[in-house]
C-alpha cells in the first residue's frame, strides 16, 4: 500500500503586538489588551482596562520613582503598568483579586494629602457588569440615579485630595445605553463634576476592541431597534490647580514714617505766633 503522505497541521499566524509608542493624537487605538510579551492585570477580568492607556498616560505626566494610585484597581492593571516603567504604585479596590490590592473603599482612601503623582480610575459604568458582592461596589448604582454621581462624586473629591498640586489624573469611562431605560452621558456628567475641583488638560477617544461589538446579534439588534453600540471610551486628563503663591515675605511693603511728636513748648510758640499775626 503506498504511504500516506505526512501532511503537517497548519498552525495559526501568531498575533505579533505592534511596538508601544506614545499616541499624538486625541484618538487612541491599539488592537490589543496587553503589550509586549506580558500580560499587564488579569485579561479574563471582565471590565480590564487596556494596559496601553495607563501606558500612555504614564509615560507622559509621570516620571521614574513617582507615586502612582488607582482608587479602582480591578485586576491590578494599573499597578502592573507602573511597576514597569519603575514607577511606584498603589492600588485599592473593595474586592481585591490579589495580594497587592488593598480592600478599600476609593470614596475614604487611607492616604495622606497631596502625596500621589498621578492617579488612574476606570469607575463601573452603571450596572453592566457584577463586579462584586460588597455592597460598597458603585457597580451596583445605575447611572440613572443620583446615587451613582454622588458616590462619584466622593471618590474624585478623595482623588483631589491625595494628589499632589499641579499634577494629573486620568479617568476612563463609557456611556450607557439600556433598551427601555434609555441613553446616560455618564461620561458628560463625571466631567462636570470634575470641573468643578480640576482644571481639563485634554480629552482623548479611545477606540474599543470589546468582543460583542463584533457579534452579529448584537450588530443586529442595534440596527433593527435603532440604538448605537458603544463604540468608544473617554479618556479625560484633568490637573489639579497649582497653589497660589504667597507674597514674599522678603518684600514688605514701605512703612510711613511715625508723625513727630509736637512738644507743648512747640505748640505754645505756634499758638503766640497766629496771636499776633491776626492783630
Amino acid at each position: 500500500m503506498p504511504e500516506k503522505p505526512n501532511r503537517k497541521k497548519s498552525k495559526k499566524p501568531v498575533f505579533e503586538k505592534p511596538a508601544l509608542q506614545r499616541e499624538v493624537t486625541t484618538l487612541w487605538d491599539y488592537p490589543s489588551q496587553n503589550y509586549a510579551g506580558s500580560e499587564q492585570g488579569d485579561t479574563s477580568f471582565v471590565g480590564a482596562t487596556p494596559s496601553y492607556v495607563i501606558w500612555n498616560l504614564l509615560e507622559r505626566y509621570t516620571k521614574k520613582n513617582d507615586l502612582v494610585v488607582d482608587p479602582m484597581c480591578g485586576s491590578g492593571t494599573t499597578l502592573d503598568v507602573a511597576r514597569d516603567l519603575g514607577r511606584k504604585a498603589l492600588g485599592y479596590d473593595v474586592s481585591p483579586t490579589r495580594p497587592d490590592i488593598f480592600n478599600v473603599d476609593a470614596r475614604k482612601l487611607p492616604l495622606e494629602d497631596e502625596k500621589a503623582d498621578f492617579v488612574f480610575v476606570d469607575p463601573p459604568y452603571s450596572t453592566h457588569i457584577d463586579y462584586s458582592e460588597d455592597q460598597r461596589c458603585i457597580g451596583k448604582l445605575h447611572a440613572g440615579e443620583d446615587e451613582y454621581y454622588q458616590s462619584m462624586r466622593q471618590v474624585l473629591a478623595e482623588i483631589h485630595r491625595v494628589l499632589k498640586p499641579g499634577k494629573f489624573m486620568g479617568l476612563y469611562v463609557c456611556d450607557s445605553f439600556e433598551l427601555k431605560k434609555g441613553f446616560f452621558p455618564i461620561g458628560f456628567e463625571l466631567f462636570s463634576i470634575m470641573r468643578e475641583k480640576f482644571t481639563p488638560a485634554d480629552i482623548v477617544s479611545v477606540v474599543r476592541h470589546n468582543k460583542t461589538l463584533e457579534m452579529g446579534n448584537y450588530r443586529k439588534s442595534a440596527d433593527e431597534q435603532n440604538f448605537f453600540l458603544r463604540g468608544f471610551n473617554y479618556l479625560f486628563i484633568m490637573q489639579k490647580p497649582k497653589k497660589k503663591k504667597s507674597p514674599n515675605p522678603g518684600k514688605s511693603a514701605k512703612r510711613k514714617r511715625p508723625a513727630k511728636k509736637k512738644y507743648a513748648g512747640e505748640r505754645n510758640n505756634r499758638k503766640t505766633r497766629h496771636k499776633y499775626r491776626s492783630k
